[in-house]
C-alpha cells in the first residue's frame, strides 16, 4: 500500500529541517520531531487504506449474500405460490402471496465521484453576451 502523499508545503518544511535547519531545534519543533510526525501520518494513512480495503471486501461479501438471499426468496415465493394454488382451501394464502412483490435487485448505483468538482473555465460565468450582426 502506498503511503499517503503529504501536502507539498509540509514536504518543503520537512526538507528544510532535514537540510539547512538539520542542526537547529526550536521548542517542540525540530527535524526529528517533524520526521516522526510525518511517519505517524504515513502509518495512519496506510491504516486507512487497509480499512478501506476491508470495508470494500465486507461490502462485496454482503452484496453477494444479499444476492443469494434474493434468489432464495424468489424461489421460495414461487414454491409457495404453487403450493397455495394446488389446494382450494388455501385461498387466504393465495391472497397474501398475491400482495407480495417478488424480491427484486435494486437498480445499480453509480459509484460516488471522489475529489473536488471540476472547475469551470473563468470566462464562462461573466462573459459578455454574444453580439449577433444582421
Amino acid at each position: 500500500m502506498a503511503a499517503p502523499a503529504l501536502p507539498p508545503e509540509i514536504e518543503a518544511v520537512l526538507a528544510l529541517f532535514a537540510g539547512e535547519l538539520a542542526a537547529v531545534g526550536f521548542p517542540d519543533v525540530d527535524g526529528a520531531r517533524l520526521t516522526a510526525l510525518a511517519e505517524q501520518v504515513r502509518r495512519a494513512g496506510d491504516e486507512v487504506a487497509r480499512a478501506r480495503e476491508a470495508l470494500d471486501a465486507a461490502e462485496a461479501a454482503a452484496a453477494e449474500a444479499l444476492g443469494a438471499l434474493r434468489v432464495a426468496a424468489e424461489r421460495g415465493l414461487a414454491y409457495a405460490r404453487v403450493y397455495a394454488g394446488a389446494s382450494p382451501d388455501r385461498a387466504s394464502l393465495v391472497e397474501h402471496l398475491a400482495q407480495l412483490a417478488p424480491p427484486r435487485a435494486p437498480a445499480p448505483v453509480a459509484p460516488r465521484r471522489r475529489g473536488r468538482p471540476r472547475a469551470r473555465p473563468a470566462g464562462t460565468l461573466f462573459a459578455p453576451p454574444a453580439v449577433v450582426e444582421a
